[in-house]
This record gives structure tokens, sequence and C-alpha cells, in this order.
């Protein structure tokens, strides 16, 4: 009785597994999406150079990353590091695990997340959250 019991489960979970197939996520258009930050951010008057990589990998995330140089002042590079940083994170690609945003002056200094308080090189999600707010990809995602 139980082996028949078995087989009947094992046959409903495979029917039903077969019936109702799990969701796939819709396909990212990382070159649109980098297009797009690429556009916005060059609008910045203090960029000089600047550079977007949008990562969707298996071992490494959704990352955001960006690099620019800048003309700034030392007094503004702060500011600008920081408008870089929302930028990424409000990319409409999708919700960034990581934000890895690098700012070379034209006097050659460099400042990356840590100058604006992150605990690493790049930012996490939930750092991101907790500073921009819910990410424009997902306006109801939470860390």
């Amino acid at each position: 009785m139980r082996a028949r019991l078995a087989a009947l489960a094992l046959v409903l979970a495979t029917a039903a597994c077969q019936a109702a197939p799990e969701a796939k996520e819709a396909e990212v258009d990382l070159e649109a999406g980098r297009a797009e930050l690429v556009a916005h951010l060059s609008e910045h008057g203090a960029l000089t150079t600047v550079d977007v990589r949008l990562v969707d990998e298996a071992t490494t995330g959704r990352q955001v990353r960006i690099e620019a140089g800048t003309s700034a002042a030392p007094a503004e590079r702060t500011e600008v590091l920081d408008e870089l940083a929302r930028a990424g994170w409000h990319t409409s690609a999708f919700v960034p695990t990581e934000v890895r945003v690098s700012l070379v002056a034209s006097d050659g200094a460099t400042l990356d997340a840590r100058d604006l308080g992150f605990a690493r090189r790049g930012a996490d999600a939930a750092a991101l959250f907790d500073r921009y707010g819910p990410p424009a990809a997902d306006e109801s995602w939470r860390p």
C-alpha cells in the first residue's frame, strides 16, 4: 500500500511540475541599459569620460560598473561620485546586486564607493537601498 501511495505521489508531483513550469525572468537588454546610462551620465558637465558596463552573470550577480573621469574641483568630487552611484543603482535594466563606481580626477586622484561611506569598493544592494531608496527597475524591491 505504501509503495502505491509513494508512486502516486511521484506521478502527481511530476504532473504538477510539468503543468506549471517555473516562470522565466524576462531577458535583460544589457546593451540598451548601458546606452541609456551612458547617455544620462554624458549630460553631466563635470565628467570628461564615462565607461559603463552592466554585468548579469551567475557568478558575479547583476553589477553596474561605472568608471568616469572628471574635471571637478576637489570639493565637488564626492558629489559627482555620489551621482554616479545613484545613477548606477537606478538603472532601468535590472536591480543591481552591486554598483561599483570609480572616479578619476584630472590630477590623478581616484575615488570609489568607500569615499561615499560604503564598506567596499562595490556598494551592495542593501546599502544602496538604505542610501537611495528603491531601485528604478523595481520600486517594490526590498533587501
